[in-house]
């Protein structure tokens, strides 16, 4: 309506922040959060949580490019930092003029849009002239005041900020915030940021402050950006091919991290990769910054055992790169490590303790995968489905092994993987690589594995939350007991969960007390999997402690497996870039279709299911009344068709048994079998026989 024709550009290698991303923990908002709601103060809650859970998802980040993509929009992955390339795209006249944060100023670009409001065709920005005129302050003496106000790359110069900083209302931290740039433009006004930089309390913390102005000044003035000229990447200073190259340090990839080849920055700018394997095989570090909103021992535990998968998806991407990537000593950093470790630079051994966790790319031939278009179509007729998916692959393959088709032919044979270029048998090879990367299919002979045995069977519509479950059972995260607080590190003492929450202690529990509650979490868990159709509105019904603490285990793992697909279509991919083409624009979308839950995603995206469908469970389970159809649409008016996705649900719940009891003499899950049994019987059926469900 407006004739605007935006092109979206999001952020790609970026260093991360070197002091925020582990010091604002927001723990106290989140302890508010959780009050509020065991108080039944519901909106009170919901700011907590927004203000705890505030940064950009991610995950979610990756489904909105694809997204938008399927929508028809422009979508670019910048190769490093958003605000740099968007700068050069200005410049350049890509672009007339940029929505964003203010910013974005700091890289020279010189109007940018922070409001839009099209109901009264009315916008809000920033101008950078307007600003250094109202300042009477130089372009870079305008960076160094906001380097000295501080930011996410650098800390706030000391004298700027001497009073304590306790929780304060939003409206008093704003405040703090113009008073500190106040200060920092006045302090800048008598003089060049290099004469304050010998002025600190400590030799500490002057160190510490410098690197941090240090990087930041660097990060301003030459991160990489693709440029249009001859569409290269290098820094954002080099403005025109021929001219003097800017100054830049000589530890820059220090900074940065190593330079990759032209065919991997190729696959990020058009979506392929997300930035995480690239990052990590340039810099050498793997950063789990973001703290969950319920922090675990079980989720501690998980995400050291994926790092298996992490190997593998680094190995699968690395395979076809320089012998410096494959074998890239990457450190591993985490929210709640030690500060020796979080602060720790890869590649200095000397410096990295002996308790840091190092990952190696795994790099293994697998099986020779012949993919022909004449075999997909015919294998698509004789099992009547249209669409390649993990259920297809896994019937094709067991098919074929029993009666030795020509798809396992020479699998164990020396040499490369052969599909024909066509979309089918490119997204058919990235599912079976992703299969045999997930002993679904065993790696060694070929032959068809336990597990995948009884996915195969699972209903299409239900093999994704199937899979999800089956591994979760596989890292022994797939039950009903409460979850634990996680250990303490020194200097740190034990963080309990919230008192007012009154989340249950296993050890404390009586007998009949403690079935309850286990068998009550497990119900909820396993079919909490199933996502729910929800209407365009906010979730305004209750968020549950143990559900939360639960979907951060599922949204690691999502993680790890949507990572294992991006490193099978990279490995494939790197090896002829022309068959980039044969991807549609919507390749990865998970935005759901009206068949649902059919997405146009030729490739699974693994999307994160909210917790709603656990919540409904828990309400099912504990209903009272004879209307339960009347009430539970009442109750959760969000939910588009509550009932309905509820018995999906318990069709999950009872594929889920089939599957557990199928595996369970060969698997050792035994116990997990005998819980969904005792839980299936006291405490489902009865509720489903009275409510007719």
């Amino acid at each position: 309506e407006n004739h605007i024709t935006p092109y979206f550009v999001f952020q790609g290698v970026a260093p991360g922040p070197q002091h925020s991303m582990f010091v604002s923990r927001m723990d106290h908002q989140m302890d508010l959060a959780w009050k509020y709601l065991s108080h039944g103060e519901k909106s009170a809650a919901q700011k907590c949580f927004a203000v705890s859970t505030s940064r950009i998802n991610g995950d979610f980040v990756y489904f909105i490019f694809h997204h938008l993509r399927q929508k028809g929009y422009e979508c670019f992955q910048a190769p490093y930092f958003a605000g740099a390339q968007l700068a050069h795209f200005a410049a350049e006249g890509l672009v007339q003029t940029i929505f964003g944060p203010p910013g974005l100023l700091l890289y020279g670009v010189k109007t940018v849009i922070i409001h839009l409001n099209f109901g009264q065709n009315t916008f809000d920005w920033v101008d950078l002239d307007s600003v250094l005129k109202k300042w009477d302050l130089t372009w870079d003496s305008f960076v160094e005041a906001c380097m000295l106000a501080g930011t996410e790359y650098c800390l706030t110069y000391p004298y700027l900020n001497l009073s304590p900083a306790p929780v304060q209302p939003v409206q008093t931290q704003q405040q703090q915030a113009r008073f500190n740039f106040e200060a920092a433009v006045y302090i800048i006004k008598q003089g060049p940021l290099i004469d304050w930089m010998g002025h600190f309390p400590s030799e500490d913390m002057k160190n510490d402050h410098v690197d941090g102005y240090c990087i930041c000044k660097v990060l301003v003035q030459n991160s990489p950006v693709l440029h249009l000229q001859d569409y290269a990447i290098r820094p954002l200073g080099a403005c025109k091919a021929g001219d003097a190259p800017p100054q830049v340090p000589s530890d820059f990839a220090a900074i940065m991290g190593q330079k990759l080849p032209p065919a991997l920055y190729y696959l990020m700018l058009h979506g392929i990769i997300s930035h995480k394997l690239p990052q990590a095989l340039a810099k050498g570090e793997w950063t789990d910054k973001s703290q969950p909103l319920v922090d675990t021992n079980e989720f501690r535990s998980l995400l050291n055992d994926l790092q298996d998968y992490r190997r593998v998806a680094l190995g699968l991407v690395a395979q076809h790169l320089h012998r410096s990537f494959q074998h890239k000593k990457i450190l591993c950093k985490a929210f709640w490590e030690s500060n020796v470790i979080r602060t720790a630079i890869s590649g200095d051994a000397n410096k990295i303790p002996n308790d840091a966790r190092i990952l190696e790319p795994e790099i293994k031939d697998g099986l020779r995968w012949k993919i022909t278009k004449w075999a997909v179509q015919a294998e698509m007729q004789r099992q009547k489905v249209d669409k390649v998916d993990f259920k297809f692959c896994l019937q094709w393959h067991a098919y074929e092994y029993e009666n030795d088709g020509p798809l396992i032919q020479g699998l164990k044979d020396p040499g490369p993987i052969y599909y024909e270029a066509e979309l089918r048998c490119l997204t058919a090879l990235v599912h079976f690589i992703v299969l045999e990367k997930l002993e679904l299919i065993e790696s060694e002979e070929g032959a068809p594995t336990v597990l995948g045995d009884v996915l195969k069977d699972t209903p299409a519509n239900l093999t994704e939350p199937c899979l999800t479950a089956l591994e979760l059972m596989k890292y022994g995260t797939l039950n009903g007991d409460p979850f634990e607080v996680p250990a303490p590190i020194p200097p740190e003492g034990e963080k309990p969960f919230p008192a007012d929450v009154h989340y249950p202690v296993l050890s404390k529990l009586g007998p009949d007390e403690r079935d309850r509650v286990t068998c009550t979490f497990l119900l909820c868990r396993v079919m909490s999997l199933v996502p729910m159709r929800l209407k365009n509105v906010m979730w305004d019904s209750d968020v549950d402690f143990d559900l939360a603490a639960f979907h951060a285990l599922v949204r690691i793992l999502k993680r790890s497996l949507r990572q294992l697909v991006e490193g099978a279509l990279a490995n494939i991919l790197l090896k002829d870039l022309s068959k980039v083409k044969l991807l549609p624009k919507g390749f990865m979308c998970a935005s759901p279709q009206k068949d649902y839950p059919n997405t146009p995603a030729e490739l699974p995206p693994f999307m994160l299911p909210r917790a709603c469908m656990g919540i409904v469970v828990k309400y099912f389970l504990d209903y009272k009344g004879d209307n339960f159809k009347h009430d539970v649409t009442k109750r959760f008016q969000c939910c588009a068709q509550p009932v309905e996705d509820l018995k999906l649900a318990l069709t999950f719940w009872e594929d889920i048994r089939r599957c557990v009891d199928t595996i369970a003499e060969q698997l050792e899950a035994d116990e997990l079998s005998e819980n969904m049994r005792k839980a299936s019987e006291i405490f489902l059926k009865p509720q489903r026989d009275r409510l007719g469900l």
